[in-house]
Order: structure tokens, then C-alpha cells, then sequence
């Protein structure tokens, strides 16, 4: 029997948190969450994946399988196959891996394991949507969009963005799946970029969160 090691999708590092925190992570095992695509082009350099953000930022991939499926004399009980490294391409993946520089100084993910996140094909949110979603509704709503708040931390490194009555009893706020950074000012307006979930009318999370420090005041 084949037992295959589930990712906890909670621990990975969304890819623009790992790439702001780099220096600290080289030659340590991470797992990274993006979305996997092909270098391009049609030579050598397209058998290269690459790790990207929702921002467009982007991480060079060692290959961990071959391009193609294995070879049918490879097939395990019942005539299933292993995977090929195809069949990540286009998908929002959870990816284990040592961060280390190549000989020019880049960021490259020597990878190991990767995971397909099989999630529906979000939708990204228009302004009416935000607007609700900020404030006390809007609940059962997914997709990608931004949000202006505050910046709390609830003990430990937890980070949190308040939308709306911060300390009041209508409260409106979003956990963070990024690092606590040393550059970010509590109280101070920030907009928040990701996948949005907004589980309750007062309470929501921001999954692939990107921080736009320098927002304009609210």
C-alpha cells in the first residue's frame, strides 16, 4: 500500500511571504504555497516550473518528477501510475523544498514533494462585493479582491485586519496568513491583497495575503 503524506495547507508559507523573508529561510525545508507554471518558451528553460504569487512574483523550481507520466513497467498495484510533473502545471500547489542561490545569487526551490490545492476556480470580487464583505455581511463570500483596515495581533505573531468598528461590538476583522514583519505599524491604514473568505457576517480569513504597507489613509 501506498501511503501518501497529506499537506496541513495552514502551515505552508504563501510565496510572497517566503520571498520577503528569504534571507532567513536559505537552506532551511519549507513549504511554500503558489501557483505552478512553465518557465515558457520551447527549449530547455520550459522543462524549468516556476512558483508564482497572485502578484506576479515568481520562484524558479527544481523538477521533482519527470515531465511526463512514468513508464507503464513502473505502474504500482492495479495499474495505477505515479504522477509527472505535467500534471501540476496550472494548479495552486502546496511545495516542500529546501530554498537555497544558485551560482548567480538567485532564489531557487531544490523542490521534493509537491501537492495539488484542489479548490473551485475563484472568482475575483468587484467593488460592491468588497464593500459588503468589509462590513457586517457578506457572508459565504470567496474570491480575490483587496481590502483597506488596521493591522491587530492577537498574542503570539497572528496578524488580523480590522474593516470595520475596531473594539466595538459590530467588530469586522480577517486573519492573516502571513509572518508578523517588522516593517508593519499596528493601527496604521493598509490594504490587504489575497483570496478572501468571509465565514460569518463579523469574521473572515485572507489566504495568500499580500500587504500594501504604504496604503493611502482610509
Amino acid at each position: 500500500m501506498v501511503h501518501v503524506a497529506m499537506y496541513d495547507a495552514s502551515r505552508a508559507i504563501d510565496l510572497s511571504t517566503l520571498l520577503e523573508h528569504a534571507d532567513h529561510l536559505v537552506r532551511r525545508l519549507v513549504t511554500g504555497r503558489g501557483h505552478l507554471r512553465r518557465c515558457g518558451g520551447d527549449g530547455v528553460g520550459a522543462m524549468w516550473p516556476v512558483l508564482e504569487d497572485t502578484q506576479g512574483r515568481r520562484l524558479r523550481v527544481t523538477p521533482w518528477l519527470p515531465m511526463d507520466n512514468y513508464s507503464p513497467r513502473l505502474a504500482g498495484p492495479g495499474g495505477r501510475h505515479p504522477r509527472g510533473l505535467r500534471d501540476f502545471f496550472g494548479h495552486d500547489v502546496l511545495l516542500t523544498g529546501v530554498l537555497e542561490r544558485d551560482a548567480d545569487g538567485e532564489l531557487v526551490l531544490v523542490a521534493r514533494r509537491a501537492q495539488v490545492v484542489r479548490e473551485l476556480h475563484l472568482r475575483r470580487l468587484d467593488a460592491a462585493q468588497l464593500a459588503a464583505i468589509a462590513g457586517v455581511g457578506g457572508e459565504g463570500t470567496v474570491g480575490y479582491g483587496a481590502l483597506a483596515g488596521e493591522l491587530i495581533i492577537d498574542g503570539g505573531d497572528q496578524l488580523r485586519l480590522v474593516t470595520a468598528d475596531r473594539g466595538g461590538p459590530c467588530e469586522v476583522s480577517f486573519t492573516l496568513d502571513v509572518l508578523r514583519r517588522d516593517d508593519l505599524v499596528l493601527g496604521r491604514p493598509i490594504l490587504v491583497h489575497g483570496l478572501i473568505r468571509k465565514a460569518t457576517p463579523w469574521l473572515g480569513a485572507i489566504r495568500r495575503a499580500a500587504l500594501a504597507v504604504d496604503a493611502p489613509a482610509l
